[in-house]
C-alpha cells in the first residue's frame, strides 16, 4: 500500500509539471509569433535611400511603394520642401486629398502612388510614410523622392557675329529648363573637338573654313542639335571688309598726300611773290634815296623829228 502510494503522488507531480512545460512552450510560441508579424512589417516598409525622379513637364510620375502589412495600414504622402505639408493620404478604405491635388493623385493597385500631369513647380522633395496597423502600430516608414521636373530642349539656333580679329558664335534655345550648352567642331564628318558654354569665340587668322560648328543644348530629360554651320561666309564677309578697309586707307592716303603736295605748292609759290616783291621795294627805295642825296641830278633830253 504504501509503495502504491508514492508511485501515485510521483504520477501526479509528473503530469503537473508536464502541463506547467505545455504551457510554457505555448507561451514562448505565441511571443514569437508576435516578435515574427512586428518584425516581417518593420522589414518591409523599412525606409530607403533617396531616389532622384526626373520627369517632362506633362508626363505622369509614379512613387514606387511596396506593401506587405496586411490590410490595415496608412499612406501619407507629403511634401518636405521649401514648405512640409500633407497632400493626401489613403487607408484601407478611406482617402483623403488635398483639393488642388484631387484630380492629380491617384493610388494605384500596388499602393504605389502616382502624380499626373507634372508641372515645373512640382518639383520638390516628397515623403511617402506607411503606418502599419497589427497587434500594434509600428513606428512611421518614410521613403524619400526628390522629383525635378524639367521642360524639354528646343532646337538650338547660332547666331555668327562677325569682326575683323574674332568670330563669336552663340547658341540660344526658345524653351528648355536648366539648359547646357555643348559646342562640337568637326572636320569631313569626324568631331575634332568639343566646347562648353553658350559662346565659342574663334580666331580669325588661324581657323580654316572648312570646319563645321554644331550647338547642343542639354537637361536631364532631352537634348537637341542645331543645324550645322560654317563660317566660310564669315571669312569671305571679313575679306571683303579687309579690302574695303584697304581701299578706304588708300584712299585717304592719297588724299592726304595730295593735301599736302598742294600745301608746298601753294607755300613755294607765296615765299617766291614775297622774295620778288620785297626784291622791288628795296630797288625802289635805293632809287628814291639816290635821288635825295643829290648825287645825280636829272638829265632832260629833247628829241626832234627831222621829217
Amino acid at each position: 500500500m504504501i509503495n502504491h502510494g508514492k508511485q501515485d503522488k510521483k504520477q501526479i507531480v509528473h503530469n503537473t509539471d508536464m502541463r506547467k512545460l505545455v504551457l510554457f512552450n505555448m507561451k514562448i510560441r505565441a511571443l514569437l509569433s508576435v516578435f515574427h508579424l512586428l518584425t516581417l512589417c518593420e522589414t518591409e516598409i523599412s525606409a530607403v535611400a533617396k531616389t532622384t525622379i526626373n520627369a517632362i513637364v506633362g508626363e505622369q510620375v509614379l512613387f514606387p511603394v511596396r506593401n506587405q502589412c496586411g490590410a490595415q495600414y496608412e499612406i501619407t504622402l507629403v511634401a518636405k520642401s521649401p514648405i512640409h505639408a500633407k497632400l493626401a493620404s489613403w487607408g484601407s478604405n478611406t482617402s483623403d486629398k488635398q483639393p488642388t491635388y484631387e484630380n492629380r493623385l491617384q493610388r494605384s493597385m500596388n499602393n504605389s502612388v502616382m502624380l499626373q500631369n507634372v508641372q515645373i513647380n512640382d518639383t520638390k522633395l516628397y515623403g511617402i510614410q506607411f503606418d502599419c496597423y497589427s497587434i500594434t502600430v509600428t513606428e512611421t516608414s518614410e521613403t524619400l523622392f526628390d522629383l525635378q521636373v524639367f521642360e524639354p530642349v528646343s532646337k538650338p539656333l547660332i547666331t555668327i557675329n562677325c569682326s575683323a580679329t574674332i568670330i563669336t558664335l552663340s547658341c540660344s534655345v526658345s524653351r528648355g529648363t536648366n539648359v547646357t550648352f555643348l559646342w562640337e567642331k568637326s572636320l569631313s564628318g569626324v568631331i575634332n573637338t568639343t566646347y562648353n558654354g553658350a559662346e565659342l569665340v574663334i580666331e580669325h587668322v588661324s581657323e580654316r573654313e572648312q570646319y563645321l560648328y554644331r550647338c547642343i543644348g542639354e537637361n536631364p530629360v532631352s537634348n537637341a542639335s542645331s543645324d550645322p554651320s560654317i563660317i566660310k561666309q564669315c571669312n569671305r564677309k571679313n575679306a571683303k571688309g579687309w579690302k574695303e578697309l584697304h581701299w578706304i586707307s588708300a584712299a585717304i592716303v592719297w588724299l592726304l598726300a595730295l593735301i599736302l603736295f598742294v600745301f608746298i605748292r601753294y607755300k613755294v609759290k607765296r615765299t617766291a611773290r614775297n622774295k620778288a616783291s620785297n626784291t622791288a621795294t628795296q630797288i625802289r627805295y635805293e632809287e628814291i634815296t639816290y635821288l635825295k642825296d643829290g648825287a645825280i641830278e636829272a638829265t632832260y633830253i629833247t628829241r626832234i623829228d627831222s621829217s
